[in-house]
């Protein structure tokens, strides 16, 4: 389903920040805060301007809250895109970033979160459908790409002449369901460093010039991973999904919860594991098992189909088999976290699929 990753460059932190400064820009730390920043994040908004009126798409500004799903989807709506760019928001945020403190012989920059301009570019790609690219338009200029695994399946259904019926994000007809599921299968195999670093480049400017010879480390900070029950009607739904539900709340106990993430249950678990029971949903209801910040869920989407969803939030909370590399230089293969990084997009499919199934 969705899929957040963000793109670090070499000066997220501080003290790479600082060696940025003074040895590759060779500036005084208060000068960047007063003048290069300020200057730099301008030269992002006006790119932005720039290019959002050579294709001839909208550009707004926000201060305030705002759906920018929705406006991007209205947008669509109005002046409908095959390939290309939909539109750019900017908004106010308040982001990750640096401020100067004081240190031990001379200011120092520590980490703090401040209200910035955020620049959103919505696409729509001929791979992957309705997309968005996140960027701050203040150091560490941290972005972020969001994609969605049933717009990739229902491009390539298309070019395949295979009929199917897409309602918001889940697929409520399928001609071919085996054809569609081995779509969604290679997701996970895309070149998605060379995706993401396409993107980045084409929204950040100063990775051209000023931060010429950087690029971004790719990690997953977000994926969910959902598996769908087609039901005949709404009827036949209806009164399955209530048993479910108050089967779920009164006998999904935290060793269970455990068991359908693929852990083992330990008394001495640093964490909370919760299950949450929302009615306020349209159509129907929501039951969420949370183990820390990874959950497991189930609800009626659409009144048609039942989902049940794995969502990582926390991949180093979950053992893969992988190899690792150790500090010595050694590898090993064996039972080790999962890791944040693009790399492994594979077990983000595999293991939340396993969660699912043992869940079902």
């Amino acid at each position: 389903d969705r899929v957040i990753f963000k793109g670090h460059l070499p000066i997220s932190r501080a003290a790479e920040f600082e060696r940025f400064v003074d040895y590759t820009l060779k500036i005084r730390r208060a000068d960047f805060l007063k003048t290069v920043g300020p200057k730099w994040s301008e030269r992002l908004v006006e790119h932005s301007k720039q290019f959002a009126r050579k294709d001839g798409r909208p550009w707004e500004y926000y201060a305030g809250d705002i759906d920018k799903d929705a406006w991007a989807k209205e947008q669509l709506a109005r002046s409908p895109v095959v390939a290309g760019l939909v539109g750019v928001l900017c908004v106010m945020e308040a982001c990750r970033t640096f401020k100067l403190a004081p240190g031990q012989d001379r200011p120092g920059f520590v980490a703090r979160q401040v209200p910035q301009r955020v620049l959103y570019y919505y696409f729509v790609d001929k791979e992957l459908g309705l997309m968005h690219v996140r960027l701050q338009t203040w150091a560490p200029f941290t972005c972020q790409v969001y994609a969605n695994g049933h717009d990739y399946v229902a491009r390539h259904l298309q070019k395949k002449g295979s009929a199917f019926e897409q309602v918001d994000n889940a697929f409520v007809q399928l001609a071919d369901p085996a054809a569609a599921q081995r779509c969604a299968d290679r997701f996970a195999k895309l070149p998605w460093p060379k995706i993401l670093e396409r993107y980045a480049r084409r929204v950040n400017p100063l990775l051209h010039a000023e931060l010429q010879g950087l690029s971004h480390y790719w990690v997953i900070d977000q994926a969910e991973y959902a598996t769908d029950v087609r039901f005949t009607s709404q009827h036949a739904l209806a009164g399955l999904f209530q048993r479910l539900l108050a089967f779920a709340l009164l006998t999904f106990s935290p060793k269970k919860i455990f068991c359908y993430l693929g852990r083992k249950w330990h008394e001495r678990f640093d964490g909370e594991v919760q299950t949450h029971y929302k009615s306020v949903r349209e159509p129907g209801a929501c039951i969420k098992h949370f183990m820390k910040r990874n959950w497991l869920k189930m609800y009626d989407k659409l009144a048609l189909l039942l989902r049940v969803e794995t969502v990582i939030n926390q991949p180093g909370e979950f053992k893969v088999l992988r190899d690792c590399q150790h500090r010595d230089g050694t590898t090993s293969l064996g039972w080790f976290a999962m890791c944040k990084g693009v790399g492994t997009m594979h077990h983000y499919q595999s293991h939340p699929l396993a969660c699912n199934h043992r869940y079902l």
